[in-house]
């Protein structure tokens, strides 16, 4: 499982996995905000790759659900990019033991796979 940290300054929180800690930097507002340089998109922080999928509408839709909720619950801007990226690097860490994912032998299909998660979590 990913190693977590904790922020020295943040007594009240409980500990984060370091891509959610990168993540949520990207995603929250600066607190000082800086004056702008000059029109165009801020660089990102975190170097970023153009990858294309294609999704069906319901899909599409419920990502841009899901975005549109984060973003109003945290006040923050959430787009698809964010609502993937923390979905994989979750699912990712949740099923990694050690340095690989490792799975029983009887999953063998993704409605497999939720059945495993959600007993995981009890539910």
């Amino acid at each position: 499982m990913a190693k977590k940290i904790r922020d020295p300054g943040d007594t009240d929180k409980t500990d984060l996995y370091p891509w959610l800690r990168l993540l949520e930097l990207e995603v929250q507002p600066p607190k000082h905000p800086t004056p702008r340089r000059g029109k165009g998109r801020p660089p990102n922080p975190f170097p970023r790759r153009p990858v294309h999928v294609t999704l069906t509408e319901d899909e599409l839709d419920a990502l841009d659900e899901l975005a549109r909720s984060l973003s109003a619950h945290f006040n923050s801007r959430m787009h698809r990019g964010h609502v993937i990226a923390f979905l994989t690097f979750y699912f990712h860490s949740r099923l990694q033991k050690g340095d690989v994912i490792d799975l029983p032998e009887e999953i063998i299909s993704l409605s497999d796979l939720a059945h495993y998660l959600d007993l995981e979590k009890g539910v």
